[in-house]
């Protein structure tokens, strides 16, 4: 059986900005570390931390940053985006179990 609706899907939070964090797609403290296959497609980043590990045999279709400028930077526009987040008003209650 196929269950179907009509009406249209609505989202009415706000959209976060997420700064110079939006073009990663890993952003750690301390390290970041792989085992195995992985393919990240955004960049990789840590700060205050250096360690990024396990790449090879992982792969990064963007670029690695450690404790750089960039990084730095990165962490704060999460911490920013995440204050943005957290401040914005519910506009919908699930029900439990949801």
């Amino acid at each position: 059986m196929v269950a179907a609706t009509t009406s249209p899907a609505v989202a009415i939070a706000t959209p976060v900005p997420l700064g110079t964090a939006d073009s990663f797609a890993v952003l750690a403290g301390e390290s970041v570390t792989n085992t195995g296959p992985t393919v990240i497609t955004g960049d990789v980043g840590v700060s205050p931390g250096t360690a990024i590990s396990g790449f090879p045999p992982g792969l990064v279709n963007g670029v690695q940053h450690s404790a750089d400028a960039v990084a730095l930077q990165a962490k704060s526009d999460l911490v920013v985006a995440y204050n943005n987040a957290a401040g914005q008003a519910t506009d919908a209650a699930l029900p439990p179990g949801a």
